[in-house]
């Protein structure tokens, strides 16, 4: 072990880890994460643990791998309903400002892709966010 080998930040993905940084990757496609993303990220997590601890993990994991890299050991650790956890929620966030441009869409799908989920299969997810998201229909 070398003497700089102590202070690796080294990060271990795991389900919670995996959430975390996938939310974090649909956040930051537009460039920037606005602060209502990073709230609602917070929400999300706290329910799975120290949401700031899973923020923290999830940065420094997306800082050292790139998005294929993090989808294929995402989709070898992650069972099937993680999966669809996931894509729930990166659903969820991506269709929370009412507005999901092409980009978003385009990374959306790709994690679909990268986790063996079909367009047919993920399509009942999306209609039924959409409508949960739909809050203009109580005014």
């Amino acid at each position: 072990m070398g003497f700089f080998d102590k202070f690796s930040s080294t990060v271990e993905l795991t389900p919670a880890i995996a959430l975390a940084t996938s939310m974090i990757y649909m956040m930051s496609s537009d460039g920037e994460i606005a602060d209502a993303e990073m709230n609602y990220l917070y929400v999300n997590l706290a329910s799975i643990g120290d949401p700031r601890g899973l923020v923290e993990s999830a940065s420094k994991y997306s800082k050292k791998q790139d998005l294929e890299a993090f989808q294929k050991e995402a989709n070898e650790l992650l069972n099937d309903d993680q999966k669809m956890t996931i894509l729930a929620n990166l659903i969820d966030l991506l269709l929370a400002d009412g507005d999901a441009d092409e980009s978003e869409q385009d990374l959306f799908f790709s994690f679909s892709n990268a986790f063996g989920v079909s367009e047919e299969e993920i399509t009942p997810y999306i209609d039924i966010i959409s409508v949960k998201n739909d809050l203009a229909n109580l005014l």
